[in-house]
């Protein structure tokens, strides 16, 4: 599979995912192949290019919203039923 369809088709799986156990896996894995991606198209500076480097960049932001949002900030249920009782 080319660089270009994995990247795309392992960053749209870790935005869908559910389960919070595979979500880390899922963005890691997500990561490593934009990274990849964007290795191979580095010295390519045509329009295509530069559009799939800007659509890659912007992935990688998403998954970093979504990892800080949903695997360091995000408190297990009991905990945030405490924090509401305590308010």
């Amino acid at each position: 599979m080319d660089n270009d369809v994995l990247w795309k088709k392992l960053y749209t799986a870790a935005m869908l995912e559910l389960d919070r156990a595979s979500l880390r896996s899922r963005i890691d894995a997500a990561q490593a192949a934009i990274r990849d991606a964007m290795r191979e198209l580095a010295n390519d500076r045509s329009a295509n290019a530069l559009e799939e480097m800007r659509a890659m960049s912007d992935a990688l932001h998403n998954l970093q919203t979504l990892q800080s949002l949903e695997l360091k900030t995000s408190a297990p249920a009991q905990d945030q039923s405490q924090a509401r009782a305590e308010v």
